[in-house]
């Protein structure tokens, strides 16, 4: 009787603790069905990863290593408990300084057993493993017959990867901050198109501006761009309006004129390695990911441009901005198209260029700004190695402005010409993926180009539209 006693006890302790155990796994499983903020226990996020294939969070430090938070397998049944390491940046960023702040956000990249590569911000709790940017069976019609050496995976397509690409990663992954002046805005002109012109560019970025990760991955002849959001910018705002003072004559046979700010930002780089089939060879899939984290140029200014050089009417703040003729940027990116529009009406005003960007709910064409990297990043890449100067070529800095209460953010670009003969103006756009089976999202990067497409040659051929890859800029 004792020992039927002791049994019941101890299946009541059981199943005591099988209740209260699957209760507890229950309610952590609800908690993290959070699909727009990260829920946190004890100082840890908590993640539920959902899908198939293996992952790896990891996180860039401000010493330049990045850490590995969590490698692991999707799909389980328990949720995941991560510390990233953001006192690190809390640190870095508690100065005395009047900047904006946006402090980096952990990465996940993922392979998932359908053969899709990816890389995103990790910004919820929920997290769902989709093949947002490259096909490793071949999305580009690229397929190679042929088996995997051993110890590497095969999908069906061109590569294969080492099964155990993620332990390679740590090793490999490096991250470099950058504090440069880069150039905003900027228009030339060309070959005395324009008799006069007139032009007004304003740019607010505040607390509902937000740092996006822009993400480029190398895969042989493919460049593959996405963008994924970071964290939003905290601290002080930069309200900047530069405009013509009444019509400008242009005298000089180019005119240039480019708005600069100070910006801190991450270059991420990463390799995983693979086996090409069609080539026969071991490669690295090359992926660069670069985040603002800083905005020094805060406060508001005014100013007015005079035809012959520019005066600031008003300046307050910290690192006013810089009015330079020539760009400081590492290139325009070689997978920008160029928006055309064709001026042909002489002697009389047109509206050359006109660019409004709002907030909004989410990342779009009317809500998104994007500025190449500066020319000491692209150094930098070009020094480690040549496909990861063809990703800088690629590269630029992505904001999103997202509709918040008491915050406003916007940017103008806004150009009129009196033509002195027929003409080309141009802008440049970047189409970047946000996710997974949606729209590609045409970010501008507000460079206006007014030409008639004679020597010397614009980025672009503004007749076909087939652009160049330039090297444009000074460290200076």
């Amino acid at each position: 009787m004792g020992i039927t006693m002791v049994s019941r006890e101890f299946l009541l302790v059981v199943w005591l603790l099988i209740l209260f155990g699957g209760t507890i796994v229950g309610a952590l499983n609800y908690m993290v069905n959070n699909e727009d903020s990260v829920s946190r226990i004890f100082g840890y996020d908590v993640y539920k990863i959902e899908g198939s294939g293996n992952y790896v969070i990891y996180y860039p430090l401000p010493n330049g290593s990045v850490k590995v938070l969590k490698i692991g397998k999707a799909g389980g049944f328990f949720p995941v408990f991560v510390k990233v390491p953001r006192q690190e940046w809390i640190k870095e960023f508690s100065t005395t300084e009047k900047a904006l702040y946006a402090p980096p956000t952990p990465l996940i990249l993922y392979i998932t057993k359908d053969g899709r590569l990816g890389v995103k911000s990790v910004t919820s709790s929920r997290i769902r493993l989709e093949g947002e940017f490259l096909d490793l069976k071949g999305s580009y019609n690229v397929q190679a017959t042929g088996s995997c050496p051993n110890g590497y995976m095969d999908f069906g397509g061109r590569y294969c990867l080492a099964s155990n690409w993620d332990f390679y990663f740590e090793s490999r992954a490096k991250a470099k901050t950058f504090d440069e002046w880069v150039s905003v805005m900027g228009l030339k002109i060309e070959n005395r198109v324009a008799e006069e012109i007139d032009f007004d560019w304003d740019l607010l970025l505040s607390r509902s501006t937000y740092s996006y990760w822009t993400i480029g991955i190398d895969v042989g002849p493919f460049t593959v761009l996405s963008v994924s959001k970071g964290h939003n910018f905290e601290g002080w705002a930069l309200d900047v309006s530069y405009q013509s003072l009444g019509p400008l004559t242009v005298n000089s046979n180019t005119w240039e004129r480019y708005l600069n700010i100070r910006v801190g930002y991450i270059v991420v780089h990463a390799k995983v390695p693979a086996y090409d089939k069609l080539t026969k060879k071991y490669v690295d899939i090359e992926i660069v990911q670069t985040y603002p984290i800083k905005i020094h140029s805060t406060g508001d200014y005014n100013i007015k441009e005079l035809g012959e050089g520019w005066r600031f009417e008003k300046s307050v703040g910290q690192n006013p901005p810089r009015i330079t003729k020539t760009p400081n940027i590492w290139s325009i990116s070689k997978e920008a198209e160029w928006k055309r529009k064709w001026i042909g009406n002489i002697g009389n005003w047109e509206e050359a260029v006109f660019i409004k960007q709002l907030q909004a709910n989410s990342l779009s064409s009317r809500s998104s700004l994007s500025i190449p990297i500066g020319y000491a990043a692209g150094k930098y890449l070009t020094g480690v190695s040549p496909k990861l100067g063809r990703l800088a070529s690629a590269l630029s800095l992505t904001f999103g402005f997202h509709k918040c209460m008491n915050a406003v953010s916007i940017a103008v670009y806004d150009v009129d010409i009196k033509p002195r003969k027929s003409c080309y103006a141009m802008y440049s756009v970047v189409s970047v993926n946000v996710r997974a089976g949606g729209p590609k999202v045409n970010v501008p990067l507000v460079f206006g180009i007014i030409t008639d497409g004679k020597s010397p040659s614009p980025p672009c051929n503004p007749r076909t539209g087939i652009c160049i890859t330039t090297k444009n800029g000074d460290a200076s």
